[in-house]
């Protein structure tokens, strides 16, 4: 018999089925507001749901094995240096800085010991030794540091011509584009490189929206939109409240960096009656919940969690086939500017920033 993903490993393939036929067992009531009647059912946003959910299963597992070392280990051969442990030192107080704002603002007590805290050590040595971090946490790092883009939306510069000209505004989201290009070009060497570049588009996009908010800023000056509303977007992008019909109250970040982008038209174009808006936001909300329910609530034997099964029973290979198959680098456009554009892409910042400076 044919696989029905012959991309995926049999494993990957055992377990998206798996989860795909979880969401047949859903109650009635839940699975027809989620997916249509029985003889009707949007087959095609049961998968993207499944996806969804295997993606999120993926991210955790990963971040379970990836292991956490000294600042010391990334500064090796002729990089250990004085000018770059001095250069990580500050790299390290940039980011602890704004990591520490982003944690707080979102509502978590941030504990003494986490590694974004802002630890007192004595000397660089000591940082260098202190600080442990994993692989991704230090790409990310990198990045925050030197991508300007990054930097330009952390600091709230983004969203004012004042502070960064529409120049040097296209000049940073070429850059942008070009980091990107690099991070596919590399994802294709083997399993753990197309693991790990996926993973990282999607902590790129689902801590600084910029695809998300690129999409809406076209569609915005295609159809001639003035304003967005500040809660639509933060549903898609943002630290969620959500009071579920099934499940509760639900308190999350909304992060479904790919099937978002099938929202957007229909939320944010003109014309669409405000009881069809007020439904599909319905629906947003109920899948962010059904997630954190599958994350956290879901059993498959006995006493074991669901996704502390997949981590044990797949592994990077069976994850590579997935991102092949999924391929979340689809997000990414190269990036054209107009003026309304830009005045859209700022607006569209300003409405997501953390504080005014």
């Amino acid at each position: 018999m044919p696989k029905q993903f012959p991309l995926l490993t049999d494993k990957m393939e055992y377990l998206l089925k798996d989860i795909i036929a979880s969401l047949g067992q859903l109650p009635v009531e839940q699975r027809v507001f989620l997916f249509g009647p029985p003889d009707g059912e949007d087959m095609e946003w049961v998968l993207g749901t499944a996806f969804y959910i295997t993606l999120e299963y993926i991210k955790c597992a990963f971040d379970y094995d990836d292991p956490e070392y000294s600042l010391r280990h990334f500064i090796k051969g002729e990089n250990d240096t004085d000018d770059e442990r001095v250069r990580q030192s500050r790299i390290i107080e940039y980011v602890l800085k704004y990591k520490k704002r982003e944690i707080e603002f979102s509502g978590d007590v941030l504990p003494p010991d986490h590694k974004f805290a802002n630890v007192s050590m004595d000397n660089i040595e000591s940082k260098l030794k202190g600080y442990r971090l994993t692989e991704m946490n230090f790409f990310e790092q990198q990045n925050i540091h030197n991508l300007e883009i990054i930097k330009a939306i952390v600091q709230n510069r983004i969203g004012y011509a004042k502070r960064i000209k529409n120049e040097r505004f296209i000049e940073i989201f070429d850059q942008y584009d070009a980091f990107i290009e690099d991070i596919i070009a590399k994802s294709k060497k083997s399993d753990k490189d197309m693991v790990f570049y996926s993973l990282a588009l999607f902590t790129l996009e689902w801590h600084y929206p910029i695809e998300l908010l690129y999409y809406i800023a076209c569609i915005m000056e295609e159809t001639d939109i003035q304003e967005i509303n500040q809660s639509d977007l933060v549903l898609l992008c943002g630290n969620v409240e959500i009071e579920s019909m099934y499940s509760g109250w639900v308190a999350t970040q909304s992060r479904m960096v790919k099937e978002r982008l099938l929202f957007v038209d229909p939320l944010f174009r003109k014309g669409m009656p405000d009881s069809e808006k007020e439904e599909l936001k319905s629906l947003i909300k109920e899948i962010i919940a059904l997630v954190v329910h599958y994350k956290e609530s879901l059993y498959c034997k006995g006493d074991i969690k669901y996704i502390d099964w997949f981590r044990t029973e797949s592994n990077v290979s069976d994850w590579a086939s997935f991102f092949r198959f999924y391929d979340i680098f689809s997000i990414w456009e190269k990036k054209e500017w107009t003026p309304k554009r830009i005045r859209n892409m700022r607006k569209l910042f300003n409405l997501i920033t953390l504080e005014k400076l």
